[in-house]
C-alpha cells in the first residue's frame, strides 16, 4: 500500500473544534465525491482526544504539541498513486483541494510525506 501521510496543524484563528467541522463538512466530502477519480483505496482522518492520561502520552514541554489531525489517503498500487497525480481529472480535483486547504490549514506548520504503509498486527 502507497500513501500520502498529512499531519495537520489548523489555520491561526480557527478554534480546534472549528477545524474539525470544517475538515469533515467541506473538505472530506470533497475527497469522498472523488474517490474514482483520485483511486483512493482508503482515507482516514484522525483527531485527537482529551483523556486524563493525554498528558502522559503527550509530555507536554518535552514533545512538539500535538497535530490536529492526521489525514492518511492511501492507493493500493503506485499506478493508481501515479494516476491520481498525474491525470487530468484526478489533478483538477487536487487543485481544488490543495485550494481549500488554505481554508483552514497552516500548512507552514504542517507536514506530508509519502509513506509504505506496513500492518503488523
Amino acid at each position: 500500500m502507497i500513501k500520502v501521510v498529512y499531519c495537520i496543524r489548523r489555520k491561526a484563528g480557527l478554534t480546534h473544534a472549528d477545524f474539525l467541522a470544517y475538515w469533515e463538512l467541506v473538505h472530506a466530502p470533497i475527497v469522498l465525491a472523488n474517490v474514482e477519480v483520485l483511486r483512493i483505496s482508503s482515507y482516514v482522518r484522525t483527531v485527537p482526544l482529551d483523556r486524563a492520561f493525554s498528558p502522559r502520552v503527550e509530555r507536554p514541554g518535552t514533545m512538539q504539541p500535538r497535530y490536529d489531525g492526521i489525514a492518511e489517503l492511501a492507493w493500493a498500487t503506485e499506478d493508481d498513486m501515479r494516476h491520481a497525480f498525474e491525470s487530468e481529472p484526478a489533478l483538477a480535483v487536487q487543485r481544488r483541494l490543495a485550494l481549500d486547504e488554505h481554508n483552514f490549514i497552516d500548512q507552514a506548520a504542517s507536514s506530508r510525506w509519502i509513506a509504505h504503509g506496513v500492518c503488523h498486527i
